[in-house]
């Protein structure tokens, strides 16, 4: 059974009031990864990804488009 995800921003040109964006993090030092699940804009993901980025310097975060599943 085949499927596509849906973005809800565009993936090619990312401006800053485009909605659709969470923020995503991982370990730089081991195999955890996820993401938070409140959707804001991209600049306000790039903010909260860099004030988080300061408070834990063990884990990067960066914005993170969402895409919605369709199968």
């Amino acid at each position: 059974m085949a499927g596509v995800y849906t973005n809800r921003a565009d993936s090619l040109f990312r401006k800053d009031d485009d909605k659709g964006f969470c923020v995503g993090w991982k370990l730089k030092y081991g195999f955890q990864k996820g993401r938070f699940d409140k959707e804001m804009t991209y600049a306000e993901a790039k903010k909260l990804a860099a004030e988080l980025q300061a408070k834990e310097p063990d884990k990067a975060f960066w914005p993170e488009m969402i895409m919605d599943p369709h199968f």
